[in-house]
């Protein structure tokens, strides 16, 4: 049993391999099936396709070549980017395919007063009844204008205009007539387009020229009111100026307020440190030393006021010489402290100049404490004299009197700081006023430069009359252009192959019939017992059979032996019947090799002719057709007597016996129950050959009073809806589906046995077969197989 049930699984993988193999090549089979159909509709296409080109009416074609330019390269600089646009060449195709142009050149009458709408070959097109459709449309219908050159001129400006009629001469004449029509209609149009834009470009240079002397009075007249002389590069706003400069000397009295604030407090505090002290002569220079040098000139003309002020002759008689030694001395030491405060807030007190200033009002501080005469110091700071505390005194007198004329003086610059900030903002907005007038005077004078260019373009414009419009080829006589005997042709060919394919794929699958092994098992879903093809004919009896060959059809029979002799052997299985959809499908062949087959296996095997209305099984084992089923059915014979031996070994048989007009009720009859029994306990296995499930109820009577159903299948004319119901019909009637066979003579090479185990019968293996003996030979080659 193990190796029973691992062999199956070797032949799902070729099933699977055969499957892909049928998708790929299902087109492929269609057309090789339906291959006369498709040539036999391909050959009709292209006879028609050729009648019909020497039958159908022929059509001229006339055909001109247009070049369409702009004749100004000024004009179209400042128009447009290129010479011609796409929309222009457009807009001239749909202008020839207009009703205007076509209608007026087909009303347009010649010298004898006919026009192109009584043309007789284009009046015979037009069909009386149908009122929306005259000459206009015909034309419009028959011409066709494509755009561009061809080769390597594909983007050339030009119009390729064709008109197609029945008459070569018309067909020239015709577009002819629409040429001109056109070639007319353009100029006249340009004409009339460049005299409205002269004269509206005329009236916009009026207004504009009028525009401009507005602006420019107005401008004038600002200027003459502006407080200003002169306005341009360089030129600048003097009350802002004014405005700066106030500003700075403001600053500047700020400043110096600050530095007499400054100075002023620190007098006050020395003179409230005084408070009526004697000061040595040193202590007194040191607070002279706090008077800035621009006061000391000052402070020198007060102090020489009040010493004239004193006893001027008694001083004088007394020490006129040491006097003014004295005066000198301090006027020296007072310079030297003055210009020490300077160099010291300049430099620091480190700086050299400072120390050598130190060192000099040292020696001369030391000088003058060195000397005993009083009347030196007595005569600059006597009791009649200007002492330090009546000079620093003095000196606060100026700071505040400087403290007061720089108040005045700042009062008086703000004042006019204010008037001036005020004329400068007005002058600004003078300024603004002046740029927007300006700038609208410039306006208008480009304005009005660009409508006289205009002006210019436009007169040149309409001399040169637009576009350029030129034929490149006259419209000619026209040329055959239809039918073509290679296009109908092709045509017809093409038409006939298309309906060729879809007739053929239309016909296969309304045919219905199975393609392929694997379509066959996936349809039915049953077990596959094997394929096999062509057999012997019943006619040579028992010498017909090929259950002990060594071919591909003698192992498929091996095959459905192997998957169904587990079963058997098991008594799971001690009764089978064949049957088949339809007559002619090779089940009765099927049956007497499947039990040859099972005989060489050592099993005892009855066949039993249930196709009481066509039997056959006697003629493939040549026995006598007398005494059979019927005779057992109804009572006239014994068992023993309708058992019948063959010369197969193993194989015995109970033929069908005498007709009768009533079968299916024979064998519906308990007396059938009975005896497939005792069949089944006098052999091994017992095969019932029954007639079609589709053609008469017998094989539904007989399949559930058996264990199980093969089913064969004639692949080259067994239908799918066909297996499918003899399937469903089994299985309604309570019969057990154990398996199909599959016989595939005729039916093509998508279902040859070639490929898998069948390939070693193509490979020297088979060998010829002793068929005058077939009863000991195939015992003797089966077992030699098997080992």
């Amino acid at each position: 049993m193990t190796e029973n049930n691992a062999k199956p699984s070797a032949p799902a993988k070729s099933e699977s391999r055969v499957t892909e193999d049928v998708v790929t090549l299902d087109v492929l089979q269609i057309l090789f099936r339906q291959r006369w159909l498709i040539a036999f509709l391909t050959l009709a296409g292209l006879a028609a396709g050729v009648a019909y080109a020497l039958q159908a009416r022929v059509w001229y074609e006339s055909t001109a070549r247009v070049l369409i330019n702009e004749k100004s390269s000024g004009l179209a600089s400042s128009s447009s980017n290129e010479m011609v646009e796409e929309d222009i060449l457009a807009n001239h195709i749909e202008l020839l395919l207009s009703r205007k142009i076509v209608g007026e050149a087909m009303a347009a009458k010649d010298d004898d007063g006919n026009s192109l709408m009584t043309l007789p070959s284009v009046v015979e097109h037009l069909d009386p009844e149908i009122e929306t459709v005259d000459a206009v449309d015909y034309v419009i219908d028959h011409m066709e204008v494509v755009k561009g050159g061809e080769g390597g001129a594909k983007t050339a400006r030009t119009l390729r205009i064709s008109l197609n009629h029945t008459e070569p001469e018309d067909a020239q004449r015709l577009l002819t007539a629409v040429l001109q029509t056109y070639s007319r209609y353009l100029d006249q149009q340009i004409s009339d387009m460049m005299d409205l834009a002269t004269a509206k470009i005329n009236e916009a240079k009026n207004e504009v020229e009028g525009e401009l002397h507005v602006a420019e009075k107005k401008y004038l007249e600002h200027r003459q009111t502006a407080p200003m002389l002169f306005q341009g590069e360089g030129s600048s706003n003097v009350y802002q100026d004014k405005y700066r400069r106030l500003q700075d000397e403001l600053i500047d009295l700020q400043i110096q307020e600050s530095t007499i604030k400054t100075r002023l407090a620190r007098v006050e505090n020395e003179l409230e440190d005084l408070d009526g002290k004697t000061l040595s002569m040193t202590e007194s220079m040191d607070k002279l030393a706090l008077i800035d040098s621009e006061s000391l000139e000052r402070l020198g003309l007060f102090a020489g006021l009040q010493i004239s002020a004193s006893n001027t002759a008694e001083f004088k008689a007394t020490m006129p010489v040491r006097a003014e030694e004295a005066r000198t001395r301090f006027a020296y030491l007072l310079k030297l402290n003055s210009e020490k405060q300077r160099l010291q807030a300049k430099f620091g007190a480190s700086h050299p100049d400072v120390q050598d200033i130190d060192d000099e009002i040292r020696l001369v501080r030391k000088f003058i404490d060195e000397s005993n005469e009083d009347t030196v110091a007595e005569a600059p700071f006597g009791e009649n004299s200007v002492n330090p505390e009546s000079l620093l005194k003095a000196y606060v007198g100026f700071l505040n009197h400087d403290m007061a004329t720089i108040a005045e003086r700042k009062s008086e610059l703000t004042a006019l700081a204010n008037q001036a900030e005020t004329d400068a903002r007005e002058l600004i907005e003078y300024e603004l006023t002046d740029v927007v007038l300006r700038k609208e005077v410039e306006r208008n004078e480009a304005l009005f430069d660009g409508v006289v260019q205009q002006l210019r373009d436009v007169d040149i414009a309409s001399g040169l009359r637009g576009y350029l419009y030129e034929l490149l080829e006259t419209p000619r006589i026209g040329a055959k252009s239809w039918p073509s005997l290679p296009l109908c042709g092709l045509g017809g060919l093409m038409l006939g192959v298309f309906a060729g394919l879809t007739l053929a794929v239309a016909n296969d699958v309304r045919d219905g019939r199975f393609r392929s092994a694997a379509e066959v098992e996936e349809t039915v879903s049953l077990p596959s017992l094997g394929r096999v093809g062509k057999l012997n004919s019943m006619r040579r009896g028992v010498r017909g059979l090929i259950a002990g060959e060594l071919s591909p059809n003698a192992e498929a029979l091996r095959l459905g032996r192997t998957m169904l002799l587990p079963k058997i052997k098991s008594r799971d299985m001690k009764s089978i019947g064949v049957t088949s959809s339809m007559q002619g499908d090779g089940k009765s062949t099927i049956t007497a090799n499947l039990a040859a087959s099972f005989s060489q296996v050592g099993l005892s095997v009855l066949v039993v002719d249930g196709d009481l209305r066509r039997p056959t099984v006697h003629r493939y084992f040549s026995v006598a057709p007398e005494g059979g089923l019927t005779d057992l059915l109804t009572g006239s014979m014994e068992l023993d007597d309708a058992i019948k031996p063959t010369e197969a070994d193993g194989v015995s048989v109970i033929t069908a016996g005498a007709s009768t007009r009533t079968p299916a009720e024979l064998l519906q009859s308990e007396k059938l129950e009975e005896l497939t029994h005792q069949l089944e306990e006098r052999f091994d296995l017992v095969i019932f050959d029954l007639p079609p499930v589709l053609a008469v109820s017998d094989p539904l009577v007989v399949a559930p009073r058996i264990d199980g159903m093969v089913l064969v299948i004639r692949a080259a004319s067994a239908r799918r809806d066909e297996v499918m119901n003899s399937l469903k019909r089994v299985t309604d009637a309570g019969g057990n589906m154990v398996g199909c066979v599959l016989n595939t003579f005729g039916a093509g090479k998508s279902f040859d046995l070639g490929g898998g185990y069948y390939g070693y019968y193509e490979s020297g293996y088979s060998r010829p077969t002793n068929r005058t003996k077939p009863v000991t030979s195939a015992r003797i080659v089966e077992v030699d197989n098997d080992a």
